[in-house]
């Protein structure tokens, strides 16, 4: 089975708005009432004001443009972005007269663009503001949050060390640099970001859950626990971090505690795959099959393109001999993911489990297409071939087995036993005595090497032997 590691419930990048500029601080202009309602935090009353400023001849141009920024930023805050784009728009056209607001202006304006979903122009307003401000950390932010999602973690990363240059002390900017660190499997410069997170801010359970995430990838359960366990403690409903908590304590061996963790992380967020899935792997693990395809049922529900449920539940299936129902879980995997080699392994275990070998045959060929290394698909490709009568073939394939491990007894005593069946005796019973080396208990490696010195004529060999195969299984099948 395979299994692949996610971050989970972490926010990569906090792209918030920017908060509404008082029109006064920035113009020095005098205060008045209208003034004051253009810079409240209430889009009703505020659009209005700022309305009137704008409209009115009389005010300085520089008041006017702030007022448009304003409103824009109201507009935005309502989700009337296209009136949030002919403001700011409207703004940067009257000329840079003051590069530091114009680059404001178009991180606001990039923020809407992103929010239509075209990162095109929201990366082209984050970068004119860059070059207008490059002091402007919230520029350096809402871009690495676009570029994470085009896939340039190199680039954002690039943002986010700008970002914590101009601002050290901002927790927020660490948690989400530490997040995209720990994703990319950095997690020692991941944990340093969380620890200055805390060290800021003890109180931001993102924190202390991102530092638990790194040190689990680390294999630092123990301090992976502590963390989640303290990220629960500051947000008891914080869903991921008792899944997190769960994931450490399965790593550590404690299934039980795994479990209940898990099922709080159920509790909280019912409709969440993620945790369901991991409990139906702790489940699996334990033996309870029946309560993990309950699990990873539920889970595929939810989200029936997830390959992970349906591998594990597919394993699951192969353990109750339930073939059918294990194959048409891996096809899934395979419809999903036609490069995703462990389902044509374990595929092709369940066909020639339920007497179709020509089928597992295939499965095991597609599975060393995509991973000419794979050990165990040349296992069980021998034996079936030696089962068929194949046995050149089965030869070269226990030959790639134990190629990779000369220590394989399984392998050394198969290929012995092809070997013999093409009165090969000498090349069988060296075969079968290097098997007999490394497991003295192997009644059919005994049982074979017999056959194989008696058709060789070496009688007494052929009798001792055949004795102590009988002594080590007293059941075994003659004839």
């Amino acid at each position: 089975m395979f299994r692949r590691a996610v971050v989970q419930a972490l926010v990569l990048l906090l792209a918030a708005g920017l908060a509404a500029p008082t029109i006064a601080q920035e113009a020095g202009a005098q205060e008045n009432l209208g003034r004051e309602a253009c810079s409240l935090a209430r889009p009703d009353r505020a659009i209005p004001s700022c309305t009137r400023i704008i409209d009115d001849p009389s005010e300085p141009a520089d008041v006017r443009a702030m007022a448009l920024r304003n409103r824009g930023f109201y507009y935005q805050a309502q989700g009337d972005l296209d009136r949030a784009l002919a403001d700011y728009g409207a703004v940067l056209k009257r000329g840079p007269r003051d590069p530091r607001l114009d680059a404001k202006a178009y991180v606001n304006r990039g923020l809407v663009y992103d929010r239509m979903g075209d990162a095109a122009r929201a990366l082209a307003d984050y970068g004119q503001a860059v070059a207008l401000d490059p002091a402007l950390a919230s520029a350096y932010v809402n871009r690495a949050a676009v570029l994470i999602r085009r896939g340039e973690r190199d680039r954002a990363i690039a943002d986010l060390d700008q970002a914590v240059r101009l601002r050290p002390k901002d927790p927020a900017i660490r948690v989400s640099r530490g997040a995209l660190l720990a994703s990319g499997g950095d997690e020692d410069r991941a944990i340093a970001d969380f620890s200055v997170a805390i060290g800021l801010n003890p109180t931001d359970a993102a924190a202390w859950q991102g530092r638990g995430f790194a040190y689990r990838a680390k294999g630092d359960n123990a301090r992976a626990a502590a963390d989640a366990a303290e990220a629960i403690r500051l947000d008891p409903a914080l869903a991921s971090a008792h899944q997190d908590l769960g994931l450490s304590l399965r790593a550590a061996g404690d299934a039980a505690r795994a479990i209940a963790e898990f099922g709080k992380a159920i509790a909280l967020d019912p409709h969440g795959p993620e945790a369901l899935t991991a409990r139906g792997d702790a489940y699996l693990a334990a033996g309870d099959r029946d309560r993990a395809i309950a699990d990873y049922s539920q889970a595929i529900g939810i989200d029936p393109g997830r390959a992970g449920a349906y591998v594990n539940r597919g394993a699951a299936y192969l353990g109750q001999a339930r073939w059918d129902l294990a194959i048409a879980d891996f096809t899934t995997v395979i419809t999903l993911d036609p490069a995703q080699f462990a389902a044509y392994l374990d595929r092709g275990e369940a066909r020639a489990a339920s007497h179709d070998p020509d089928g597992a045959i295939a499965d095991f060929d597609q599975a060393i297409r995509l991973r000419p290394d794979l050990t165990e698909a040349y296992r069980h490709r021998a034996f079936l071939l030696q089962a068929k009568g194949e046995t050149l073939a089965a030869i070269a394939d226990y030959g790639q087995v134990i190629a990779r491990d000369p220590k394989d007894a399984e392998a050394l005593r198969g290929r012995g036993f092809a070997e013999l069946a093409r009165h090969d005796n000498a090349a069988a019973i060296a075969d079968l005595t290097a098997a007999i080396a490394l497991n003295p208990q192997d009644a059919l490696a005994y049982r074979f090497r017999s056959l194989a010195y008696a058709a060789a004529h070496d009688l007494k060999r052929a009798m001792s032997d055949d004795e102590t195969s009988l002594r080590l299984d007293p059941k075994q099948p003659r004839g």
